[in-house]
């Protein structure tokens, strides 16, 4: 999961960055020239990788257009073994879905009013939220 070996791209795990997510940004930042935030805390990096992998901060999609289509497979991936639906259940019968539909849509919001912590917000499909099923509840209906 990217805790004690740092992993990129666990998005099955938390929709927030860290670990790897935060030494890749932190890293490509300096090759790159980008900026960094100052002062370097938790939340100032947390922040500054959630905007860059979403693509909010469109500075890393500018220069390695590639990191947005290696993104998009891994989240596409790990959400199609996750178990969640991809596509909303009220489509109406005959309607047929373009590849344009499965283009997912990145934003970052905080976690809450209280949290401030930014969290990928992901849709496809009309707009349906891509979450993925909570591993601990499959375990307990199972």
């Amino acid at each position: 999961d990217g805790t004690w070996n740092p992993t990129i791209f666990n998005f099955d795990v938390s929709l927030t960055p860290h670990g790897g997510d935060l030494e890749l940004m932190n890293h490509l930042s300096i090759e790159l020239a980008l900026p960094r935030p100052y002062p370097v805390t938790e939340m100032s990096m947390i922040t500054h990788a959630a905007r860059l992998i979403s693509g909010q901060n469109g500075a890393i999609m500018e220069i390695l257009p590639e990191f947005e289509y290696f993104r998009d497979i891994v989240y596409h991936f790990k959400h199609a073994v996750s178990g969640a639906t991809a596509a909303p259940d009220n489509v109406e019968d005959g309607y047929v879905w373009l590849p344009t539909d499965a283009t997912l849509k990145w934003t970052v919001k905080p976690i809450s009013e209280n949290d401030k912590t930014l969290q990928y917000h992901v849709t496809a499909f009309r707009g349906h939220l891509q979450e993925f099923v909570d591993p601990s509840a499959v375990g307990k209906n199972g």
